[in-house]
């Protein structure tokens, strides 16, 4: 996947007539939109086997928002990244289909994860990785703003379907919000090296 992607960002580097660095940003971006590529084809398909497509979706809605404010763990390849995404989209959109909380657990819940939102933002947003940490005050504090305001939406969305009677598609945005922000926590980090680790076990 990175020689594919670095064969794309040198022959798109000499098309624009770029510099090496130049080369190297065009080539992780490609990467990037590889995997992504690669994981909604996967988890597409099997979502669609499992007939639970639209709480898929509804889960990566939240998730996929979530995760690009607050940011969070990653695993230590994409190839794991791809594997890992797929699982746990599909594995928790097929959950919100098979289990249907009542609507006072899910008013729990939504409230649950508000708060914990709020810490959290608060606490750890963005949350950075080895290779990418945010340091810039200023660029931490819009990206903070940027999740606040997500987390009303995800929050007034929520109770509006939760009123209507819609629980299935209410969990699905609660779970989405609930495994991103244990992403941002330093659970989540601890969680994410324990996969790699047994990744790198198995091999």
């Amino acid at each position: 996947m990175k020689n594919t992607s670095r064969r794309l960002a040198q022959e798109l580097g000499a098309l624009l007539n770029s510099d090496d660095n130049d080369i190297e940003i065009y080539s992780y971006s490609m990467e990037i939109l590889i995997l992504l590529l690669a994981t909604m084809v996967c988890v597409s398909f099997l979502a669609l086997l499992l007939g639970s497509v639209r709480t898929t979706f509804a889960f990566l809605a939240v998730f996929a928002v979530f995760r690009c404010f607050g940011g969070g763990a990653h695993l230590s390849s994409g190839k794991r990244c791809v594997f890992v995404s797929t699982v746990m989209l599909v594995a928790f959109g097929y959950l919100s289909c098979i289990l249907i909380p009542t609507q006072q657990i899910l008013i729990i819940l939504v409230t649950v994860t508000v708060l914990a939102g709020q810490y959290t933002i608060l606490k750890w947003v963005p949350a950075g990785t080895v290779k990418h940490k945010i340091t810039d005050n200023k660029l931490r504090f819009m990206q903070k703003i940027n999740m606040f305001v997500s987390l009303l939406i995800y929050t007034i969305v929520t109770f509006l379907l939760i009123t209507a009677g819609s629980f299935t598609f209410a969990f699905a945005l609660i779970l989405g919000a609930m495994v991103s922000l244990l992403l941002i926590t330093p659970l989540g980090y601890n969680i994410v090296a324990a996969i790699d680790n047994t990744f790198d076990n198995l091999v």
